[in-house]
């Protein structure tokens, strides 16, 4: 199950998140759920659109699991989802 201490080595997908802090002014506040993570993107449906977040640009993302909330960083999720989830399982 995902929780706030392992959520990078689980699947994201599903989960809400709230863009904190964001190079870009623009994506600051936005909250919805994450639908398609690529390497280098995030894909978030908010109530009126789909917003494509670069993960470098998201320097602290809030995500919503099922056991509470925890604070990420973009650039810490750059890569593959199954190369991300492989490289913190080992």
């Amino acid at each position: 199950m995902t929780s706030p201490e392992n959520v990078l080595v689980h699947e994201i997908i599903g989960l809400g998140a709230r863009i904190v802090e964001s190079t870009d002014p623009t994506l600051e506040g936005v909250t919805g759920t994450v639908i398609f993570e690529t390497k280098n993107m995030i894909s978030i449906r908010t109530d009126s659109s789909v917003k494509q977040v670069a993960k470098n640009a998201a320097k602290k993302i809030e995500l919503t699991t099922h056991s509470g909330v925890c604070f990420i960083s973009g650039p810490s999720m750059i890569g593959r989802p199954e190369d991300r989830i492989s490289r913190l399982n080992n």
